[in-house]
């Protein structure tokens, strides 16, 4: 997303040049904001002596004497390596981002803040253990702490070039819900459906209902949920049980649909909070196993989840360490950590190791509102609208721009924004109907209901049996999460916790009615009937995105991966007796893609009187069906499979519903390529009816023509890598325009393998002009449970958020050629890998 107005960029360049010329000047300013790694430093933030060990890396292990300390030292060096990047997300959060980059982010912070993600987390910071309270304090504490005294621009070199550029600004102290607010940005970037529901709406205006159901193909029987025996039975998940499943959907009204719109619209204005995605999307993969399938006799518990490539990395490493662990102090936990959130959100303790990925639940419900007189019209009578003023400042206005926000009884009117932005009629007025009602899109979302859900981090990272990682679970609402386990006794197991809502007769896959009966929630689904697994048979759990539990007697999930990873992954497992760490780390890098199976004898044998194209397609003869990075048959492949996506659906679907190479379109391709004659294969703009063989050779003959253009005439110099590369971008200045800028911030670009839907999932976006990977594996883990200090990790970045620093992008190279780095855990293994010492002494 570009951060920056024209104005900006221009000024930037110019900059650029001056900088250029004057190199000691920028060499001294990017490295002023450089962490002190060695030494002592005083703090007021802390009661006693904090050591903290860095590595090679620069990975921090901190050790403390009581929580309080170990989490203000964690604050403080967060800042040290990351304090821009934590700046820049509670601008985003709280919907301030037009007071750092202008007019350009009105929409996005207009959005938020008619969703109230920072009201919703003032509210739930009252609702926190006083423990949890405690420790946020202490956090922020030691963030402020690092700030006290420090000019701006010795914080970060971002400040520095935004500070030449005409902006004045000083960052305001940490505050408690800041950290709380990062939650809501991962809940929206990980959580929810409703643009699936959109999606529906819209395709249902133009298309028959069965054809657009061959969009939402139904997941592949032969592929296993996470938890394959289950159902809940006497208001709890059990385990073994079998229980059946039922849904059906539900009609809009033609008033409505403008309404949906707007709401749409409003939703792609929200940036890549967890970098970007594209239509390759967000995913993970995770699995554990049981000692009997290892060769140490311990499990193995592997993790890699994939968010939006970014420069910094989402996640940032980290160890929190008491001297001495007991009641008073119960932390000795090491993993991934987000910058401004403290604990650690995926790693392992002395006992226990876990891991994330998203299950893709139903948490979001888009409400049609039919208002009349002000008030929002329902079943039982007219409700009132709750109506708040906001104000958004703009950089480079004197005057700050109003927002009326409105709040049904089932959420805030999203729609509203829309039609406010283009400087439409008052809300009130906007999206009638003849009748003089107006109709708007309220967005119903677990995650605008106040919880105490970061409980659930520090509950979880003390933790050391399967009943408190259980208790620790419950207390995660949201962003529900996927959660693997495995122990140092040799225990494994899964649960899904999270707000479910309990919908009163519909399913929610499709925007629905505000003034019927069957539109509100009943409460949520019960922690004890959410699906979880202890010691399966199999001695294998497989985590990554696809069904939870099939059947489940209410809507559970949204939009989940249909299951190819996952499947790999299994079978890979399946196929080894005996699992060791190096097997474990080279199934990160599988790359089989299943969408070769019913593909590619199709190609294959396909007819082709253009010597030209046969050419081409002879690459698929002896292509092994591996999306290696040095392949010219999978180069060949992708082209051909991008081609028939855009052949298949672009003419039927509109511009904001086309190309997607996410595994739901390939799940439907391969379906269609059971039914020669479906409709879907017609190219609607032609007299005559195409068939499924003729699809497939314009995709051979347009693959070959984009092959030539993208990288030569002669096939033998084609590479998969020469197309799929990755490129990581700073989330602001990474994308200015401006070329002496980006290299300051974005590392050279590297070919990768893998791709959307595949275990190395280096996903790219089908909507551009070439398969640039915008999705990925944002870290890797492997926790072995027999030797904890056996364990390896690495980052999709560095530790340090500082541009030329030398761990600022060190593990990016370690982590496109899946080089996992020792994975230090007990003091002595700590020392033996540490480079830098640093010691807080209290102020």
């Amino acid at each position: 997303m570009r951060m920056l107005p024209r104005w900006l960029v221009v000024a930037l360049g110019i900059i650029a040049l001056f900088a250029i010329a004057l190199t000691s000047l920028a060499t001294v300013t990017v490295r002023e904001a450089f962490p002190r790694t060695e030494g002592e430093v005083s703090s007021s933030a802390i009661s006693g002596r904090v050591d903290i060990v860095r590595d090679e890396l620069g990975i921090p292990q901190i050790y403390a004497d009581t929580p309080e300390d170990l989490f203000a030292a964690q604050g403080y060096v967060a800042a040290q390596e990351r304090f821009f990047e934590m700046d820049f997300r509670r601008h985003v959060t709280a919907g301030r981002l037009a007071e750092l980059f202008g007019p350009e982010q009105v929409e996005t912070d207009a959005f938020i803040r008619t969703m109230g993600w920072r009201r919703v987390a003032q509210a739930e910071l009252g609702m926190l253990s006083p423990t949890s309270q405690r420790y946020l304090e202490a956090y922020t504490a030691g963030v402020n702490d690092w700030m006290a005294g420090r000019a701006t621009e010795q914080m970060s070199v971002e400040y520095a070039i935004l500070g030449l550029t005409g902006l004045r600004y000083r960052p305001e102290p940490w505050t408690s819900v800041d950290s709380l607010a990062w939650l809501k940005a991962m809940a929206w970037s990980l959580d929810g459906n409703n643009e699936l529901e959109v999606e529906r709406a819209t395709l249902l205006k133009t298309l028959p209902a069965d054809q657009v159901d061959r969009l939402f193909p139904p997941q592949d029987p032969d592929i296993a949920p996470i938890v394959t025996d289950g159902a809940v039975s006497g208001g709890a998940f059990r385990p073994g049980d079998r229980a059946a499943n039922r849904r059906e959907l539900d009609g809009l009204p033609a008033p409505a649909q403008d309404a949906i719109g707007r709401a749409g619209r409003l939703g792609q204005a929200v940036p890549g909070l967890l970098g970007e995605t594209g239509d390759g999307g967000a995913g993970s993969n995770s699995w554990v196993v049981s000692g009997e399938h290892t060769a140490s006799g311990r499990p193995i518990l592997s993790n890699d989840p994939h968010l939006g490539t970014s420069i910094p990395s989402p996640f940032m490493q980290v160890g929190l360490h008491c001297r001495a662990v007991g009641p008073a102090c119960p932390y000795d936990v090491s993993g991934f950590a987000f910058a401004g959130v403290p604990g650690v959100i995926i790693g392992h303790n002395a006992r226990i190791a876990w891991g994330l990925t998203t299950p893709n639940l139903d948490t979001q419900d888009l409400v049609v509102e039919r208002i009349r007189n002000g008030r929002v019209v329902s079943a039982a009578g007219a409700e009132d609208l709750q109506v708040r003023t906001e104000e958004i400042r703009v950089r480079g206005e004197e005057r700050p721009r109003p927002l009326q926000v409105r709040v049904g009884p089932r959420g805030p009117l999203i729609s509203d924004v829309d039609a406010q932005l283009a400087a439409l009629p008052e809300p009130e007025s906007a999206g009638g109907d003849e009748s003089g009602d107006e109709y708007a899109v309220a967005l119903n979302w677990t995650a605008l209901r106040p919880t105490p859900s970061i409980d659930a981090v520090f509950a979880l990272n003390r933790a050391g049996n399967f009943d408190e990682f259980r208790d620790a679970a419950a207390m995660l609402r949201s962003p529900a999460q996927n959660l693997i386990y495995a122990d140092v006794d040799g225990n494994i197991g899964y649960q899904l916790p999270g707000d479910v809502p309990i919908r009163d007769g519909y399913d929610g896959s499709q925007p629905t009615l505000g003034w019927t009966r069957r539109t509100g929630w009943t409460g949520m689904v019960p922690f004890a009937e959410l699906p979880y697994a202890y010691n399966p048979p199999s001695g294998r759990i497989v985590a990554a995105n696809q069904s939870v539990v099939e059947p489940y007697p209410r809507p559970l999930q949204a939009g989940q991966s249909y299951g190819w990873r996952s499947q790999a992954i299994s079978d890979r497992l399946a196929g080894q007796p005996r699992i060791d760490l190096d097997f474990a780390q080279s199934l990160f890098t599988d790359e089989s893609f299943r969408l070769t199976e019913p593909l590619l004898p199709l190609l294959r044998d396909s007819y082709l009187a253009d010597p030209w194209v046969r050419e081409a397609r002879d690459l698929l003869r002896t292509w092994d069906g591996q999306m290696a990075a040095d392949s010219a048959g999978a180069a060949y492949f992708a082209l051909t499979v991008r081609a028939m996506i855009t052949l298949t659906f672009d003419d039927e679907l509109p511009p904001e519903l086309r190309a997607s190479g996410g595994d739901r379109r390939y799940a439907a391709l391969a379906e269609l390529l059971k039914h020669p004659d479906d409709p879907w294969w017609d190219d609607v703009n032609t007299p005559q009816r195409e068939r499924r063989d003729d699809i497939i050779a314009r995709a051979l003959l347009r693959a070959r023509k984009e092959g030539v253009v993208l990288m030569s005439n002669d096939i033998d110099t084609w590479r998969w890598g020469r197309l799929h590369t990755i490129g990581l971008r700073h989330q602001t200045l990474g994308s200015s325009g401006v070329a002496p800028v980006e290299r300051l911030f974005n590392p050279d670009p590297a070919p990768v393998g893998g791709g959307s839907a595949i275990v190395e999932a280096w996903g790219w976006d089908a909507t551009s002009d070439n398969f640039r990977v915008t999705a990925g594996p944002a870290m890797r883990m492997l926790v072995d449970l027999s030797d904890l200090d056996n364990s390896r990790w690495v980052n999709q970045s560095g530790t340090s958020g500082h541009a030329g620093h030398e761990n600022y992008d060190d593990q990016f190279e370690l982590m496109i050629t899946n080089r996992l780095q020792p994975f230090p855990f007990s003091v002595g293994a700590v020392d033996a890998a540490a480079t830098r010492r640093m010691w807080l002494i209290p102020r």
